[in-house]
């Protein structure tokens, strides 16, 4: 890729990540991006990234390598030493994540826009597909799963569903928070009470539960 091709590759990721995580994904269009990074149309950003989805990814992969290789260095180690804990296991988990609160090249921006799209609908097959993709999360998984105390697919998914809101959502949600908890202190609840939640008791059954639930 040419030097000058490759920096307004980067000078529009860069500003749709401001934009997106100032603005919100869903209230910033292409044309506000490309005005922004200054562009005179979209036609660039169509060129480099066919659409906002197209955009949108470009923006996490601004990350998800470092987050992917550190976690993936994390498990190699617990691996290497035969025995490790659920605790453990949640640290690889958040830690790498958690990393880019030190990140100034768009950290935090990208934990904004992260936590945005856990609850959109618009860009469910967008986080499929990249889940789809994260080796590293599916090789961690398995290891997790082995730890929960129960075999029944929708108690397990639903966990790992919580599992990942409360480590993104909270990690974002700290960006305001920041000058008043420290962040191992915060680091610790995330991790723990992950751990407590991946350890409850089996759920009863449905038709054991009070019918107004």
């Amino acid at each position: 890729m040419r030097k000058d091709t490759a920096a307004t590759r980067k000078r529009i990721i860069d500003t749709a990540e401001r934009l997106f995580a100032e603005r919100g994904v869903d209230n910033t269009s292409l044309l506000d991006i490309a005005k922004a990074a200054q562009q005179k149309n979209r036609s660039a950003l169509q060129y480099h990234f066919t659409n906002k989805q197209g955009l949108l990814d470009a923006v996490l992969d601004k990350h998800a390598k470092g987050i992917a290789e550190y976690r993936v260095t994390m498990l190699d180690q617990l691996e290497s030493e035969g025995s490790f804990s659920l605790y453990q296991l949640i640290e690889v988990l958040v830690l790498p994540v958690a990393a880019q609160l030190d990140d100034a090249d768009g950290g935090h921006a990208f934990l904004r826009i992260h936590s945005q799209l856990m609850t959109s609908e618009r860009y469910r097959e967008l986080r499929a597909h990249r889940d789809k993709d994260a080796t590293d999360i599916q090789r961690l998984n398995i290891m997790i799963v082995r730890c929960i105390n129960t075999n029944n697919p929708e108690i397990i998914g639903a966990r790992l569903l919580l599992m990942g809101a409360l480590m993104i959502h909270g990690l974002a949600g700290y960006l305001s928070q920041a000058d008043r908890i420290s962040r191992p202190i915060f680091l610790h609840a995330i991790i723990q009470g992950i751990v407590d939640l991946l350890q409850q008791p089996d759920s009863p059954d449905p038709r054991d539960l009070p019918v107004d639930l």
